[in-house]
């Protein structure tokens, strides 16, 4: 028994050397990402107020320190017209910057729980479409604190493509082998996790003139799902 507890040990041992050095030796990607994010999002139009919003004052308390986060980049960008309001979170991570397993963490199932939001329903990898442009696959929440309500829509993309939260409210202790099986050691690409959230639900949302600008804005930064886009 000791001969191959000490066997496996020598294989994890050799396999994390390997990994070291195949990291240390192949660079990771180029980022496709050269503006900052405040300029990818429209700031202004017609009929709409916009501002702007710093991660102090969002919902999600455990995101205040954003070194914890360690993104590159962020952009808090409300849009209001009249009783509707939209908060679009977008936070950036250049390529070989985070694990795809902690940038990903941080959705409202952690923080906004956590802030002392409920989540009162859950759906996961749902199609979402806007004005004919199918985007990736959404994870989609109804949070309520208090008497206030939010319907949730977010996306964590590695790569361009939408990483999946197949494990569904717990942390996955093998959640690293379940990468390097799912992508090999292509474990450096470039990270959005972004969300959209709103008092309105999103029916309600594509009537609105407008809205469908503020959503294709995301294309540039890669939310449209290209293999949709290729199948049509």
């Amino acid at each position: 028994m000791k001969k191959i507890v000490l066997i496996f040990g020598f294989i994890i041992l050799f396999s994390a050397l390997g990994l070291r050095g195949y990291f240390a030796l192949v660079p990771p990607p180029e980022p496709t990402l050269h503006v900052e994010l405040k300029d990818v999002v429209p700031s202004s139009m017609e009929g709409w107020l916009i501002n702007d919003m710093d991660i102090a004052n969002s919902p999600d308390m455990a995101e205040r320190v954003s070194d914890r986060l360690n993104f590159d980049d962020f952009l808090i960008r409300i849009f209001r017209k009249d009783d509707t309001f939209v908060r679009l979170y977008i936070a950036y991570w250049k390529p070989g910057t985070a694990s795809y397993r902690w940038a990903g963490a941080h959705t409202p199932d952690t923080c906004w729980v956590q802030a002392g939001w409920s989540c009162v329903e859950r759906e996961y990898s749902i199609p979402f479409e806007v004005a004919g442009v199918a985007f990736e696959p959404a994870e989609y929440g109804i949070y309520k604190i208090k008497d206030h309500e939010e319907k949730v829509y977010f996306w964590h993309l590695v790569g361009g493509q939408a990483f999946g939260y197949k494990q569904q409210g717990g942390h996955n202790i093998f959640g690293a082998l379940v990468d390097i099986q799912h992508y090999g050691l292509n474990l450096r690409q470039e990270q959005f996790f972004i969300r959209l959230s709103s008092n309105k639900d999103l029916e309600e949302l594509k009537k609105l003139n407008g809205f469908d600008t503020i959503v294709k804005s995301l294309e540039a930064i890669g939310l449209n799902n290209s293999s949709a886009a290729t199948a049509n």
